[in-house]
């Protein structure tokens, strides 16, 4: 349900900046392809968005990180413009069709820094798993280091597959913003509303066992960085849950040496909601 007439931008400033200096990439994905934007140059940085998501989960982040890096952000199979990856849709056969278009965009062999949220979190994982000495700094945001339990249904959550009505999905978008990614409700601006409503809707990927994080914490076990792992969350992540005290202690049980990171006053979409913390804890982690 993408607006025909101000596509991915609707119209909003800051998108439209942002997207105006990224180059378009495609690699395999699938029958189609995987679409990749790239910002800046420098170190390469590879950024994994959320599920549900695109590389709008990162717009404020870029323009910062794109001073620094080479900034590569891939629409991850079957979200944003990027193609449905094949069956079956496990975690190693989708980490390859990430890790191959990186490979192939870069050269391969190239050392890069990794950072992902949520989705993207698990999704790093497995990654760097498979790069043994390629990964410097690994980030991850929103990502829930405890054993893995059932993920709880959230009884104010509104299915928005079946709503037609314009006005109708903009106010389920806003009820889900705040169930699922923006915690407090003076943060809902129109552009997160925007956002969320426009990949939302170009989601096609099903809904997969590996994006409740139930590989993260084995992966995390047997990953060797050539830097640092640190995670940054909101201190208030409604998806996770409010403890970050406590998801720091099981990272450090599974990894000693990792930094933590709560981001005051913003719930799981961090990024956004706490945009000025997140990227300061980020520069910081990036840079050790």
């Amino acid at each position: 349900m993408v607006d025909g007439t101000n596509g991915i931008s609707g119209g909003f400033a800051e998108v439209m900046d942002v997207e105006s200096r990224a180059q378009r990439f495609e690699t395999a994905c699938g029958d189609g392809s995987l679409v990749w934007h790239k910002w800046g140059s420098g170190p390469a940085l590879v950024m994994l968005h959320g599920g549900s998501g695109s590389w709008l989960h990162w717009l404020r982040q870029i323009p910062v990180l794109e001073l620094r890096h080479s900034v590569w952000v891939p629409d991850l199979p079957g979200m944003g413009d990027s193609h449905m990856p094949p069956e079956p849709h496990e975690v190693n056969s989708y980490a390859d069709i990430v890790q191959s278009g990186f490979d192939q965009l870069s050269g391969g062999a190239t050392p890069f820094d990794l950072v992902g949220f949520s989705f993207g979190s698990g999704l790093a994982g497995r990654m760097a798993c498979r790069m043994p000495g390629r990964v410097r700094h690994m980030v991850l945001s929103g990502a829930n280091f405890f054993p893995p339990l059932p993920i709880p249904r959230r009884a104010n959550f509104v299915s928005l597959k079946r709503i037609d009505d314009p006005a109708e999905r903009l106010k389920a978008v806003r009820n889900n913003l705040q169930v699922m990614m923006v915690k407090h409700d003076r943060n809902i601006d129109d552009l997160a509303i925007h956002i969320y409503n426009v990949d939302t809707a170009r989601r096609r990927l099903p809904r997969v066992s590996f994006s409740g994080f139930p590989t993260l914490r084995a992966d995390l076990a047997q990953i060797k960085l050539l830097g640092r792992l640190s995670a940054i969350a909101g201190a208030d992540d409604q998806i996770i849950g409010h403890d970050p005290d406590g998801h720091r202690e099981q990272l450090l049980s599974i990894s000693p040496d990792a930094q933590c990171h709560a981001v005051a006053g913003a719930g799981h979409w961090v990024m956004y909601e706490g945009a000025e913390g997140y990227n300061q804890a980020l520069l910081r982690a990036l840079a050790d």
